[in-house]
């Protein structure tokens, strides 16, 4: 009632209350008037901070073209609309939140308070008297159901001035409009059904882990990007010259001089799903290239990160298990940086670290220069054999130290061996994660602990349920990585996380702060005192009638069992040639299509 009362008052004596309300506002009208909030907001910012399923917002920033009296400002001023409001008004809560922090179901993403503040940025300390900003804070406390978004998705937000406030040139009403940062187009999916396409203003959002004093440099096409040349793809056969988008995290000036030669290197390789020209996509669509480079691990672990940014048109890896000239440019990128930071960097502690697409490209390099990395720490990514990719990738030779001398620059080569995955990364420090219901990973990564078996080496491998404590699980995961590693195929760790499919793996994955642990721990003399599992070079016998790879079996020249996001492929079984993909593609076709 007293609102109430209050709003009526300010509207029929403006003037004497004004007087009353604001006297310290610097620049107060000698005559306030009356100003719609149609007209007194300049515009909205998004405020916030990269969570486990990407960018989130924390703050919605409402800015006046004048000083606001946060006397009058309150919770109920405001209306707003952000990315999970939307989809929960759409589709409900449990359609919406896999997790909620505070078990209240609804008040994702609502206001949980308002105040003013002078700079647009949230404040420690509940804001100031007068400012141009309405600061307004939102509960962040939920993990989003379904795949990470881009960053210029998630962090849409609108508001509507509800209530009148007082500024400092008179009253501002409210408005009869909602100030956004976003548009809203529909768009055809492949399923030809119409989406809403959501598109944030990226001037408009304000990521301060990537600000001026983070340390992260931002690298664009056309501005500052690398520039990558001679790249092949297996794709087309074809070389590339392009710029290369990417981000790096350096520490420093005193961290770099105080650690010089003790600097460790991570390269971050991103999921498909953040494939773009912006370096920001691949830096906000998981909390991995955050995490790395938070206090918490810097501290202890200082270390450049470097994050390249993939393009659409140029997916670093298929699903066929070749690669993009993505791939060469990653290389030379890394290059780049060796030389710039020569003399820094411990060439012993390079480490990987990826997801999906980005991490099986890891995967692929790791054979590619044997022992480079000191360790990869990745989630929902496999690998696997493949000596026919020409005939899955029209026809285009296969990368090879001849046709890709940028990749395979000498570092550890093996000209005979090179193509036989299992054998190469059999000595290599490896930690991976997988779902549950991600058959193609499962599926992949059985197959090598099957190939292994044979040898007499077996896996280190546990699964548990990803909703455990965070302190349970780093526990478990650290107690999977404590066993005898010195032998020849010990370096490799599995985990299976008993819930969630593809997609959910990097947020399971990098909930934790174990693997990340166990990653900086790692140095590639270990691998090379470990040696590779020297069987594995035998040719591959098969399987007895009992499904066991017969004993003494290798992987030379065995092109592996591919796998589909559904499971196993009919057509390209355990060692299958591409006669037997014609026979078998010629058997399944109907008569019609035979003749």
């Amino acid at each position: 009632m007293k609102n109430e009362i209050k709003k009526i008052l300010l509207k029929i004596f403006p003037a004497i209350l004004l007087t009353f309300f604001t006297p310290n506002l610097s620049h107060a009208a000698i005559s306030p008037i009356n100003i719609s909030a149609d007209d007194a907001i300049i515009g909205v910012n998004t405020y916030g901070f990269v969570d486990l399923e990407g960018a989130k917002p924390s703050a919605i920033i409402v800015e006046y073209n004048q000083s606001i009296d946060a006397a009058t400002v309150h919770k109920d001023t405001f209306k707003i609309n952000d990315y999970v409001t939307m989809q929960e008004q759409e589709y409900g809560f449990d359609q919406s939140i896999e997790r909620d922090g505070d078990d209240i179901q609804g008040n994702e993403g609502q206001i949980t308070k308002v105040y003013v503040n002078n700079a647009p940025a949230p404040s420690k300390t509940g804001g100031t008297k007068y400012g141009r900003y309405a600061i307004i804070e939102l509960n962040n406390t939920y993990m989003l159901k379904g795949q990470n978004l881009p960053y210029t998705t998630s962090m849409m937000a609108g508001v509507v001035q509800k209530n009148d406030i007082t500024g400092e040139k008179g009253l501002i009403t409210d408005s009869k409009q909602e100030f956004k940062n976003y548009t809203m187009t529909q768009k055809q999916d492949d399923q030809g059904r119409m989406r809403a396409v959501i598109t944030t203003d990226k001037s408009h959002i304000i990521l301060p882990e990537f600000g001026p004093e983070s340390g992260w440099t931002i690298h664009y096409i056309g501005q500052n990007a690398f520039k990558a040349t001679h790249c092949y793809s297996e794709y087309t056969g074809k070389y590339e010259d392009f710029e290369l988008p990417y981000s790096i995290y350096v520490p420093d000036e005193a961290t770099l001089n105080n650690y010089k030669g003790h600097i460790s290197l991570v390269v971050h390789m991103e999921h498909a799903g953040a494939n773009d020209m912006d370096p920001m996509a691949a830096i906000t669509s998981s909390k991995a290239a955050v995490k790395l480079s938070e206090a918490t691990v810097q501290s202890k672990n200082p270390a450049i990160i470097v994050v390249p940014q993939i393009e659409n048109n140029r997916r670093s890896t298929n699903d066929v298990v070749a690669s993009s000239e993505a791939n060469t440019a990653v290389w030379e990128l890394l290059d780049h940086i060796l030389e710039k930071y020569k003399g820094y960097i411990d060439t012993n502690r390079i480490y990987g670290t990826g997801q999906s697409m980005g991490g099986m490209l890891l995967l692929n390099m790791a054979a590619q220069r044997d022992n480079f990395f000191a360790g990869l720490a990745l989630v929902g990514a496999q690998w696997s054999n493949s000596y026919d990719k020409p005939f899955q990738n029209n026809g285009a030779p296969a990368r090879s130290p001849e046709n890709d001398t940028i990749s395979f620059n000498g570092f550890g080569l093996d000209k005979e061996n090179y193509q036989n995955w299992y054998y190469m990364i059999s000595d290599d420090n490896i930690l991976v994660s997988t779902c549950a219901d991600d058959p193609m990973g499962i599926g992949e990564w059985r197959a090598l602990s099957d190939y292994y078996a044979a040898a007499g080496v077996k896996i280190a491998y546990d699964e548990w349920d990803p909703y455990l404590s965070l302190e349970k699980q780093n526990e478990r995961e650290k107690n999977l990585t404590q066993h005898q590693n010195n032998s020849p195929g010990t370096g490799i760790n599995w985990v299976t996380f008993t819930r969630g499919n593809h997609m959910s793996t990097w947020k399971y994955g990098y909930q934790l702060d174990y693997p990340f642990t166990w990653l900086f721990a790692q140095n590639r003399k270990t691998e090379l005192r470990r040696g590779k599992i020297a069987q594995l070079k035998n040719k591959w016998l098969g399987r007895d009638s009992d499904g066991k790879v017969k004993i003494g079996s290798g992987t030379a020249h065995l092109n592996s069992a591919q796998f589909t996001p559904d499971g196993a492929s009919d057509i390209y079984a355990e060692g299958w040639t591409s006669d037997s993909v014609r026979k078998k593609l010629k058997d399944t076709a109907p008569t019609d299509i035979q003749k």
